[in-house]
């Protein structure tokens, strides 16, 4: 479930939906999802916020319903500033600096894919990890690490 055309490091985007287009728009160039796949996401993330605040920094897991996805994937944004996302669950603003994006097949996996996302946004190592590597290979050596592949 890890492709490096789905990783992308110090990316520019000034707001989250540029970041969410942005990410969305290379799951669709590489056939990963139906390019209904960018507007409900978007749509999404307006009515269920997936921002989360970690000790370090701004987390946020956007997803869909999976009749949008062809394949299952994670993609990885890492933004070179961070983007204001709403928290998930009380809506306050979080300022984001890595967007884990989910193209999920089967409606049991995101919840599966969830838990493991969560237990890397709480290991502070592998987040700095991540924030620190110039390197793709890096970002899915750490997922991989995390038991995310």
């Amino acid at each position: 479930m890890l492709d490096d055309k789905v990783i992308v490091l110090d990316s520019e985007a000034q707001n989250r939906t540029e970041a969410l287009k942005l990410l969305a728009k290379k799951f669709v160039d590489h056939k990963i999802v139906q390019t209904s796949f960018i507007e409900a996401v978007l749509k999404r993330e307006e009515s269920f916020p997936t921002g989360l605040a970690t000790e370090i920094i701004g987390v946020a897991i956007p997803h869909t319903d999976v009749q949008h996805v062809i394949r299952s994937q994670i993609g990885v944004m890492r933004l070179k500033s961070p983007v204001n996302f709403f928290q998930m669950g009380d809506g306050k603003d979080v300022p984001v600096k890595i967007i884990f994006m989910l193209a999920l097949t089967k409606p049991h996996e995101q919840l599966e894919m969830l838990q493991k996302l969560i237990g890397l946004i709480q290991n502070k190592k592998l987040l700095i990890k991540i924030l620190n590597t110039n390197s793709i290979e890096n970002v899915i050596s750490i997922l991989e690490t995390a038991g995310i592949e």
